[in-house]
């Protein structure tokens, strides 16, 4: 009987420091961890990308969570992404701007722009500015959320299939300008087989960036 709750005692101990180091894991930083903890993914494999990701459970199949250095929103960020070290720029927790490239033969690419004091009585000015960085003079959808408003349209030129997107915080102050690309050059064929599906994808990803209240970003730090 004793040898019995000996093996049994042994195998919930086992147990348990198994459990135990799954949790440590799963709570660790994907740049605290050992590179045989990674994903082998492009975003993974990137020592300046790894810093912006916070785990290595998706958040929706393909995409791991993101957080903006300055601390006040988050997103998705696609596993094959790798954000560009060269022109990558922020400023406290005022400014940001974010390029992503992504490794492979899809010809994606992302940009995001964050700005604080972006608010709703500016919102036409700040619509007017983007339209003309993106040299667009077309019409905005509307998608409201509970806690930010989403403005977006999706056109196409001889290059790019593009969905872009305005985010306003409706409970602060702050806005994101983001663009989605998609390189249709010589994949003419290619891109009209995959437009309803690079439209959901798109669209995913715009819905995933969220605004960060103060407490939050707080605990966060």
């Amino acid at each position: 009987m004793s040898n019995r709750i000996g093996m049994l005692l042994v195998f919930i101990i086992l147990v348990s420091s198994g459990c135990q180091t799954d949790k440590d894991v799963e709570s660790k930083k994907p740049s605290d961890m050992n590179e045989s903890e990674l994903p082998d993914m492009h975003a993974f494999n990137d020592p300046f990308t790894l810093d912006f990701l916070q785990s290595t459970e998706e958040t929706e199949e393909g995409f791991y969570p993101f957080l903006s250095q300055t601390g006040k929103y988050k997103m998705d960020f696609p596993a094959n992404g790798v954000i560009d070290e060269w022109s990558y720029s922020v400023k406290d927790n005022v400014f940001e701007e974010v390029h992503i490239s992504i490794e492979d033969d899809t010809g994606f690419g992302m940009d995001v722009i964050y700005f604080s004091s972006n608010t709703k009585d500016l919102l036409k000015d700040d619509l007017d500015a983007f339209k003309t960085r993106l040299g667009y003079d077309g019409d905005f959808e509307k998608l409201e959320k509970d806690d930010r408003t989403i403005y977006y349209s999706h056109y196409k030129n001889d290059v790019f299939r593009t969905f872009a997107g305005y985010i306003l915080n409706e409970q602060g102050t702050g806005g994101i300008e983001v663009i989605y690309n998609i390189d249709c050059l010589d994949k003419e064929e290619q891109c009209r087989k995959n437009k309803q599906s690079d439209k959901k994808r798109g669209m995913a990803w715009l819905e995933s960036i969220q605004f960060i209240d103060g407490d939050e970003s707080e605990d966060d730090e």
